[in-house]
């Protein structure tokens, strides 16, 4: 056959979900690799992709700042540290910003 029933796919995939809620990260290449495996031949890198869908995965990366995070403050520091860091610097040193 060359695929799999909802319910067979949902145990299929159950070792990965659990694995993503411990925190740990499942990429598609492995999943693709179980999956032919599973199914005995191989398959598009499509049909992975509409079997994560079907399953309610979607793509994620990690993010860029932490949600926490308390940009004004940053930006603010970023001043401060340049002001000190110019004051350090002996003539004829590049700043931070002279590097940029």
């Amino acid at each position: 056959m060359g695929s799999l029933r909802l319910e067979a796919e949902r145990a299929f995939l159950a070792p990965f979900f659990e694995r993503a809620e411990k925190g740990e990260l499942a990429t598609t290449e492995e999943i693709w690799h179980a999956f032919e495996a599973r199914v005995g031949h191989q398959v598009d890198e499509s049909t992975i992709y509409r079997l994560l869908n079907r399953h309610g995965w979607r793509k994620l990366m990690p993010r860029p700042r932490h949600p926490k995070a308390d940009l004004p403050a940053q930006e603010q520091f970023k001043k401060t540290l340049q002001r000190r860091f110019k004051r350090q610097l002996r003539p004829g040193q590049l700043t931070i910003s002279d590097r940029c």
